[in-house]
């Protein structure tokens, strides 16, 4: 089988940005796989870190939470990212970008018994290491959420075995648009 799965990551070697502060210290700033669209303020405004230094990806870190893609990057990804959740508009310096609350969830698809948690020091777990995923728990392409993790982590499917599969897959479409500010980081399957 040629799927794969993976852990969408920030870049952290661009700059990310954040929403304005109403925004960002709203009680809806939690992207848990539950809509915002009419729970955040439409067309809110955002900014970048101060690391000059670094330059700004096609698609960004936002809030701590989730990514946010400019206008070109989400027109050319438009079908994955609304199949997998909701874009809400924001601007950036006078430019429209869209941040991306992901709905698709595959709460049965996490291997607990495989999967290794980290625990603290009263021996709660809270967080998941060494992701292990049943791959017919799996959705078909996209991007999906998990309850196992508090539905934290963004994670896309990648099977090139089917055109489906390919035309669904973020991880191909990143990587044929070469856009920035995102690296993969692949689970393992049962």
């Amino acid at each position: 089988m040629n799927m794969k799965v993976y852990i969408v990551k920030p870049d952290s070697s661009f700059r990310l940005i954040f929403p304005e502060d109403e925004v960002y210290d709203s009680e809806f700033w939690e992207f848990k796989a539950t809509e915002l669209a009419g729970k955040l303020p439409l067309h809110f405004k955002a900014y970048l870190d101060d690391k000059d230094s670094d330059p700004i990806p096609d698609i960004a870190w936002i809030g701590m939470s989730t990514f946010a893609f400019r206008k070109d990057v989400a027109a050319f990804l438009i079908d994955i990212l609304e199949d997998s959740g909701e874009m809400l508009p924001f601007t950036l310096e006078g430019e429209q970008w869209y941040c991306l609350n992901v709905l698709q969830k595959a709460d049965d698809a996490l291997d607990s018994e495989k999967s290794e948690y980290e625990y603290n020091e009263g021996g709660i777990k809270f967080g998941l290491k060494n992701i292990v995923m049943k791959t017919e728990k799996l959705p078909a392409t996209g991007l999906f959420k998990i309850k196992g993790d508090n539905y934290t982590s963004t994670f896309c499917i990648d099977d090139q075995s089917t055109d489906e599969g390919v035309l669904g897959s973020f991880f191909c479409a990143v990587a044929s648009g070469k856009f920035t500010g995102v690296k993969f980081e692949e689970v393992t399957l049962d």
